[in-house]
This record gives structure tokens, C-alpha cells and sequence, in this order.
């Protein structure tokens, strides 16, 4: 009897570990839903803090959900998306017809979501007496031309998203050899700028009004230059700075928009990150960001009558 006990006793504990063995397989394999599941965002290096703000509260709201944010300069999203080592990325643009081609071809059908506006700023140090900038001058020392009052220009990487937006707009497809300086982080252009009277320093505006605490101390001795705008400008000359006031207005020149774009081709873990950013949850940490959120939460007030 007492050899008995023991071999059921026994077989108790192997069918309880056995038990606890398949239960962590099963949560270790959480099934992709809208809310569950992991995913890895590829995200551009200038919209970083905003894109981590809402993945702190998405996190913990759904808390079967992991997504790993991975930084990275706007080419080399591009080429892991084409490479189809990524597929969920936030990105300052969409993707060009030659590189969409790529996916029609494979009858993949991108799912994009906008969800904000944001700016590109321009920064300079403290000690600088202008603080305003013409925007003919900067796009002129991208084509090469004479730096006049700029005594360089640097940005975060060679291809940085805000560089190319800025290429683009000077018509010229690459960085000229003097004058214009790539770095390998936004972190890095703040602190040159800091360091480097007389510099302008190129980066995403939410770099600025959501810097980490580690860039404090720089971001404060900073100033961020007011553009002028000549498809605005009636009569006197004006300048603009990217706040939310003049993004929304389009009196800032320098905006581009913010997108989701999801090659999963199911309805995955991204279209639910995707959903929540563009949806009232996400558009309030949008606004409270400094960037402007595609739908502009609205805020009820109730009066009630004096007696």
C-alpha cells in the first residue's frame, strides 16, 4: 500500500508540472489580434517620443499586447519594408509608386492611417541674434549656394526623413559637400547646436517640446527660429514658429504628415496600434504632444444657470 501512495504521489507532481509547462507555452504563444500578440513598429527617428508616448498608455491598457518600438532614419524603413523584414512602420510620408509597385506585385494591399501633422524645426543657439530665418536661404544652402548669415547646417543622419523633406523642397537630390554636416542622432544635433554658435540645426519638432529629460538642460538654451512663408504672406513679411497654432493654420511652411503604414495584410496587431492612435485616445496624447492630431479632440463644457 505504502509503494502504492508513493506512485500516485508521484504522479500527481509529473502531471502538475507537466500542467505548468503547457500553460507557459500557451501565454509565452499569445494567438495576433487587434490587441494581442507582438509586433515590431519600425518608426522614424523624428517622431520617436510621440510614437513611444502612445505605446506607454496602449501597453497599458492592452496588456497581451507587445510591440517593440525600433528607431531607425526613414531609408532604411523603406528598405526593410521592400526587403519585407518589417511590415508595420510610422513613417513622415507614404511610399512612392515605384516603391508601392513592389507590393502590388505581391497583391499585398497597404492599410494607411494618418494620424498627425508634423513640423519640421529649425534651431539655433541661444546666443543668436536672429531669430528668425528666411526659408529661400536655407533651402539655398542645400543647392550648394553661398551660406550667407548660415554658418552650417546639420541633421540627425544622411537619410534622415527631415533632410530628404527639405531636399525635396530645394529641388536637389543630395546633401552638398560643404556647409551641411550629417550627424547620427537628433540627440546629437541639439547638443551641437547648443555647443556651436552660429549653427542650424534641422530636426522634428516633437524633438523639442517632448525632449527626454537627458536633453533638458540643452533644449533650454535653445531657440527654435520663426520662418517666413511666401504662399501667406500679404504685404508686410511674416514669420512663423512651429506650434500648433501655425501647423493647423499652415502659416508654418515646413509640415509634413504622419502615417501608419501596414503591410501585414491582416488584421493584425498593427491595424490595432493603427486604430488606436487615430482614434480619440491616441489624438488626445497627439495633442497634448505639441503636434497636431489629425481629428482634434473636442472638450464638452457644461454651464449651468445660477439661481
Amino acid at each position: 500500500m505504502r509503494y502504492k501512495n508513493r506512485f500516485i504521489f508521484a504522479v500527481l507532481i509529473i502531471s502538475i508540472l507537466f500542467s505548468c509547462k503547457e500553460t507557459n507555452t500557451e501565454n509565452d504563444k499569445v494567438a495576433e489580434t487587434l490587441t494581442s500578440g507582438s509586433l515590431t513598429l519600425y518608426t522614424d527617428n523624428t517622431v520617436q517620443p510621440i510614437v513611444e508616448d502612445v505605446l506607454a498608455v496602449f501597453h497599458s491598457v492592452y496588456n497581451k499586447a507587445h510591440i517593440e518600438q525600433v528607431n531607425m532614419p526613414e531609408q532604411d524603413i523603406i528598405r526593410a519594408l521592400l526587403q519585407d523584414s518589417g511590415k508595420v512602420a510610422v513613417l513622415p510620408r507614404m511610399l512612392t509608386e515605384e516603391e508601392q509597385a513592389r507590393f502590388d506585385n505581391k497583391k499585398i494591399k497597404p492599410r494607411i492611417t494618418e494620424f498627425a501633422v508634423d513640423a519640421v524645426a529649425l534651431i539655433t543657439n541661444k546666443k543668436a541674434t536672429d531669430t528668425v530665418v528666411e526659408l529661400e536661404e536655407v533651402l539655398n544652402v542645400l543647392r550648394g549656394r553661398s551660406l550667407g548669415k548660415i554658418k552650417s547646417m546639420v541633421f540627425d543622419n544622411a537619410t534622415s526623413s527631415t533632410v530628404q523633406f527639405l531636399l525635396k523642397k530645394a529641388g536637389v537630390k543630395s546633401v552638398p559637400s560643404a556647409g551641411v554636416y550629417a550627424l547620427k542622432s537628433n540627440e546629437e544635433v541639439i547638443k551641437f547646436v547648443h555647443d556651436n554658435d552660429g549653427a542650424i540645426g534641422i530636426v522634428g519638432v516633437n524633438w523639442i517640446v517632448q525632449a527626454p529629460l537627458s536633453l533638458t538642460q540643452y533644449i533650454d538654451n535653445i531657440t527654435v527660429l520663426a520662418v517666413d512663408n511666401v504662399k501667406t504672406e500679404k504685404g508686410e513679411k511674416k514669420y512663423y514658429k512651429p506650434n500648433q497654432s501655425n501647423i493647423a493654420t499652415g502659416d508654418y511652411p515646413l509640415t509634413r504628415k504622419l502615417y501608419v503604414l501596414n503591410y501585414q495584410g491582416k488584421q493584425g496587431l498593427g491595424m490595432g496600434f493603427a486604430t488606436y492612435i487615430s482614434a480619440r485616445e491616441g489624438q488626445r496624447i497627439i495633442l497634448k504632444s505639441g503636434l497636431l492630431p489629425v481629428d482634434i479632440p473636442t472638450r464638452e463644457i457644461e454651464v449651468r444657470n445660477k439661481l
